[in-house]
């Protein structure tokens, strides 16, 4: 028979005691430890008593797996954004052309805010060229890269409504927006076979070559005054764009001027992806898909006869750059892994304008 000498913690006070003994620790947990800790920590100031205090207690433990949300845009305003000073902040970066051209490297995600001034001081012309491509190459890859991403979604609700299934609402939604951005009427059943002829990426030797011939390598007049790096031209008065001096009594047109090089090059993208002109551009690229052919961009000069008014002479000249200047290269060039946007150089119009509540003009939708 057990008895209060025999039985340990299974009899009535081992256990009476047991229970005493979680109480008394939860009430130093909570009660005890955290007022001594409240006690020290409110004498002293209170930046240092959130970092000792406030920190140990957000890291999170081993044993579990915590999603934490990372930023995207890291912004420099106070970069000088002068041709030598970007060239050596590229350097810096270990952004090297014949890395990026070669395969040896990824493009850093590096975003300036404006085109670099000074860019006919380089003696080299090499160097020009060097400086309007690495900064370029990034806002061309970034802007395919939401284009691709879009497309990738409308690839697979078109997939699944090729299978006869129907699509939820949000996914419905989703399209009559797409759609609409992409100038296809929407009132209806979406035409996602339509639609993916235009959310397409433009190839970036293309693109290139373009910016270099429209821009003047981005020492043009119009580049450096207000970011018109493809030669769109606006005649809409809600627009922000440059006057050319030589045009005529009673013209309207002017240079579609954009806020920053990141801007021109979307509007860019969206011009060839939804301008009737370019209708046989997003045919040729559709067919080059439909064989499992790389988009090129020499495979899709010869689709742009409607982009300058010089017609097959203006053809010569983007295929001659692009062989010229070995810009195929860049056509498998890829962006880094790591999501961070490095913003350089002063803010914008567009977020100082944002920051206030207002919308400019040629940002509106």
């Amino acid at each position: 028979m057990q008895t209060d000498a025999n039985e340990g913690l299974d009899g009535p006070r081992g256990t009476a005691a047991r229970i005493w003994g979680l109480s008394a620790l939860f009430l130093l947990i909570t009660a005890i430890i955290p007022g001594t800790v409240f006690i020290n920590a409110s004498s002293r100031s209170l930046d240092k008593t959130a970092r000792e205090f406030l920190l140990p207690v957000l890291r999170p433990d081993p044993g579990f797996t915590v999603e934490i949300a990372a930023a995207t845009t890291r912004h420099d305003p106070t970069f000088n954004l002068d041709a030598q000073a970007t060239l050596d902040l590229f350097q810096s970066r270990e952004y090297r052309i014949e890395a990026v051209r070669s395969g040896e490297t990824a493009v850093p995600r590096l975003v300036l805010t404006d085109l670099p001034t000074g860019m006919t001081a380089l003696e080299s012309s090499d160097d020009r060229k060097a400086l309007f491509v690495k900064t370029l190459l990034p806002l061309i890859l970034l802007a395919n890269e939401r284009v691709e991403q879009d497309r990738n979604r409308l690839r697979r609700l078109h997939a699944v409504k090729q299978s006869g299934q129907g699509l939820a609402p949000h996914d419905r939604r989703w399209l009559a927006e797409l759609a609409t951005r992409y100038g296809l009427m929407a009132d209806g059943e979406v035409n996602t076979k339509a639609l993916l002829q235009r959310v397409d990426v433009v190839p970036v030797s293309l693109a290139l070559a373009q910016a270099a011939e429209e821009s003047g390598w981005g020492t043009s007049r119009f580049a450096q005054k207000g970011n018109a790096l493809f030669g769109q031209l606006t005649f809409k008065a809600e627009d922000d764009g440059i006057v050319p001096r030589n045009r005529r009594q009673g013209e309207t047109h002017r240079f579609r001027s954009f806020d920053d090089p990141k801007g021109s090059v979307e509007s860019y993208i969206h011009n060839l992806n939804t301008h009737r002109a370019y209708t046989q551009f997003r045919q040729m690229r559709a067919s080059l898909r439909s064989q499992d052919k790389p988009i090129e961009g020499l495979m899709l000069v010869n689709s742009l006869g409607a982009y300058s008014e010089r017609g097959e002479d203006y053809l010569r000249t983007i295929r001659s750059l692009i062989r010229a200047n070995s810009l195929s290269d860049f056509d498998k060039a890829v962006l880094s892994v790591d999501q961070m946007e490095e913003v350089v150089g002063p803010r914008t119009r567009a977020e100082m304008a944002r920051d206030h509540g207002v919308v400019p003009a040629n940002l509106r939708r």
